[in-house]
């Protein structure tokens, strides 16, 4: 059986979920041929302009024929007596509560599985919800010349030193290194933390720094760049040696010691102090992209966190940040959740094969702030509006879908430690999400629909794992994953891997 990703292999080894066979009972929804696509277009379609043709001091709006901007909702508009309107927003369209709780047990393969709900139900605040056809941007050249002048400015451009990158890496490490045996020596981390062991290894890490740093042949001089912005791949470099590449629906840009952004290379920004990093984030990616971008807010134990990753707060520099950002459309998040359970059944049943040379990858930005400036940033799988195809789609209540989950959810989880007989465990539910993702069109290989999806947000416990300590652990691992994604649409089961 194919085991799941699991963040931690430390959480893997406990357990692993993935998918049920195909039951011989009928799937709960499954993905009749056509029948998305009848509900999608159940208006006319309408062209959009493409992206890179908006006001570059704009937010990228997504202009519709009708001149309408998908990526804020529509302003409240008061009635004849001069009162603010009823609530119409699509929370109470839908029907959907702030907050739900509920609870539901049934067997899976390899055991039981408890599921309980007590979860924040998250609904955009709108009034519409269309849908879009976006395809992987290409960066035109005049874009590409406009970033890389607000990113490295207006020139001159050079070749990428990699002997500097390395010189300047290697540098940086002896800095923090040795901060770190003065952190030991000066007792900072509280009078539990094992400085004996600690100092042991930092000087052990700071002799192999100093060994290669001096190692290193010194850089040659910075060549000036001779490529073009007209090139499908573009790699430029300032006189720092700031590093700019493009290719194909990605960007990114590394400092002088190559920093990149990531869940390790900086604090996630949590505090009201840290929140100018955020602030700083959205700002500079919107100036670059002229996109719409919001910084994601992440809450969780740090100091658990940090505790399972054999970390203290002191390894995290001081101030630096590192902040993921979510794209927004017509005032809807495009999540770029991964997926905790395996393949879907309904997938199966539907006699679709999951193709993993090619799946249907989210758009992932990560910006890394330092000192109140963005040093890096990754910007992968990035989207472009090509049409819309349905201007307000119809969604089902959020009852059915509550309802829909309830029983699927017994259908796409087993647990692998069935060969040791019966296994209980409890899944939890915390959020439930709205938001957007990229789905397969059918005959359409280029093309994807941006459309919306319902996410069930959670962590999973059992026998093993089943303390307090382990099971806050368990809300950090899977704190990105969807536990079952339900097309707003229809009601089909999408999985996230497969994009279907």
């Amino acid at each position: 059986m194919r085991s799941k990703k699991i963040i931690a292999c430390s959480i893997a080894l406990l357990f692993l979920v993935a998918c049920v066979p195909t039951p011989s009972e009928e799937v709960v929804v499954g993905k009749t041929e056509g029948r998305l696509e009848s509900l999608i277009a159940d208006s006319h379609p309408v062209e959009v302009y493409a992206v890179e043709s908006a006001p570059q001091d704009s937010a990228a709006p997504v202009p519709t024929e009708a001149g309408t901007v998908p990526n804020e909702p529509a302003p409240s508009v008061p009635d004849a007596d001069g009162e603010p309107p009823a609530e119409n927003t699509l929370r109470t369209a839908l029907g959907a509560p702030g907050h739900t709780a509920d609870a539901v047990t049934g067997k899976v393969y390899g055991g039981t599985l408890n599921v309980n709900i007590d979860a924040e139900v998250e609904v955009p605040n709108v009034a519409a919800v269309p849908v879009y056809t976006v395809r992987v941007k290409t960066f035109s050249p005049e874009e590409r010349e406009r970033i890389t002048k607000r990113l490295l400015g207006e020139g001159p451009y050079y070749k990428f030193n990699p002997d500097l990158t390395r010189k300047v890496a290697e540098k940086r490490a002896i800095e923090e290194t040795t901060q770190r045996i003065a952190d030991c020596d000066n007792r900072i981390y509280g009078e539990n933390y094992d400085y004996e062991s600690a100092r042991w290894m930092h000087e052990q890490n700071l002799q192999q720094y100093l060994k290669s740093y001096a190692e290193l042949p010194e850089p040659g001089p910075m060549e000036p760049w001779t490529g073009s912005f007209d090139s499908e791949k573009t790699a430029i470099a300032d006189a720092e040696n700031r590093y700019l590449a493009f290719s194909d629906g990605s960007m990114w840009l590394h400092d002088q010691a190559f920093s990149s952004p990531s869940s390790f290379g900086g604090h996630p920004a949590e505090t009201p102090e840290q929140q100018t990093a955020m602030d700083i984030a959205e700002k500079t990616l919107n100036e670059v992209t002229g996109e719409t971008f919001t910084a994601a807010t992440i809450t969780y134990d740090k100091d658990l966190f940090l505790k399972n990753l054999g970390l203290s707060v002191q390894d995290y520099p001081p101030s630096e940040y590192s902040v993921g950002l979510i794209r927004t459309a017509a005032g809807i998040p495009c999540y770029p959740y991964s997926a905790y359970h395996g393949s879907d059944t309904a997938l199966e049943a539907a006699g679709v094969s999951r193709d993993y040379d090619a799946p249907v990858l989210p758009e992932q930005v990560e910006v890394l702030v330092r000192n109140g400036e963005m040093v890096a940033l990754n910007w992968y799988n990035a989207i472009e509006f090509v049409r819309t195809e349905n201007e307000n789609v119809a969604l089902l209540p959020f009852e059915q879908i509550l309802d829909i989950f309830k029983k699927q959810i017994f259908r796409s989880i087993y647990l692998d430690k069935a060969e040791n007989g019966e296994w209980t465990e409890t899944m939890v539910i915390e959020r439930i999400c709205l938001s957007y993702m990229k789905v397969r069109k059918k005959d359409a290989p280029t093309e994807r629909y941006l459309l919306p999806v319902w996410d069930f947000m959670g962590y999973t416990y059992n026998e093993a794992t089943d303390n307090a300590s382990q099971m806050l652990g368990h809300k950090v691992w899977f704190s990105g994953q969807s536990l079952l994604t339900i097309n707003a649409i229809d009601g089909s089961i999408i999985d996230r891997e497969a994009g279907y």
